[in-house]
């Protein structure tokens, strides 16, 4: 390919991307304010100065849409995961037991919802429009089924590592980790002055600990620092 045929095929690339990025930022913008089925693709396209069809040119749909923007924020999540490792136990994930990397897991999302950008607050909008029973937002029900997965993979790595107990079913025990997450994320967007909010991120952690931790680890204490 020429030099400057390639040059050409990158500005495009880069022109595209920064358009989807715009609608994605208009998107959760208006998904925070006003929920799902009040943010139509055409008032995206408008918000991110753009016109009415671009964002069904780019995603399709609004599903598709959802989807990638919730693709997004966990991207950020994870992250932010390893950002917190390395910068409290100076490691990598791979370098810490399960146990731990599921506590450090859980204390930065809660961490990050005490100040939640636009795409936080949108993330906790869209995990309630898949309540109703009408709803079709299929994008974001795979996208907690593949969570779902991840964090039972997870949960199975730490009973082979030695960090998880046995007896643990790994599929339950990542929806009650989920729900603790969803529950207490919502609740500080609607009652963020209730508690003192360190204290229920220690509270959690001391949960995830009793609930999980197999004897050894318990008792050894972590080998990273789920706080």
């Amino acid at each position: 390919m020429a030099p400057k045929a390639a040059q050409q095929r990158r500005t495009q690339a880069e022109r595209r991307s920064e358009s989807e990025e715009a609608l994605l930022n208009a998107a959760a913008a208006l998904i925070a304010e006003r929920g799902v089925e009040r943010a139509s693709l055409a008032s995206i396209g408008e918000s991110a100065g753009a016109s009415r069809g671009l964002p069904t040119h780019h995603f399709g749909s609004k599903d598709g849409l959802v989807a990638r923007l919730a693709g997004r924020v966990q991207d950020h999540f994870v992250a932010a995961v390893v950002d917190a490792l390395e910068q409290r136990a100076h490691r990598k994930p791979e370098e810490v037991s399960a146990l731990d990397l599921l506590r450090t897991t859980l204390d930065t999302y809660f961490e990050l919802f005490e100040h939640p950008t636009a795409d936080e607050r949108a993330l906790i909008v869209m995990w309630g429009a898949t309540f109703p029973a009408s709803a079709s937002i299929d994008g974001m029900l795979e996208a907690d089924r593949r969570s779902y997965d991840g964090w039972a993979d997870l949960i199975r790595h730490g009973q082979e590592d030695g960090s998880i107990r046995q007896d643990v079913d790994a599929t339950a025990a990542a929806v009650a980790l989920f729900g603790l997450m969803r529950g207490v994320a919502a609740l500080l967007l609607t009652e963020s002055d209730i508690t003192d909010m360190g204290n229920v991120r220690t509270t959690c952690d001391a949960w995830i600990v009793a609930a999980l931790a197999a004897p050894a680890a318990r008792e050894g204490g972590a080998d990273g620092d789920g706080r």
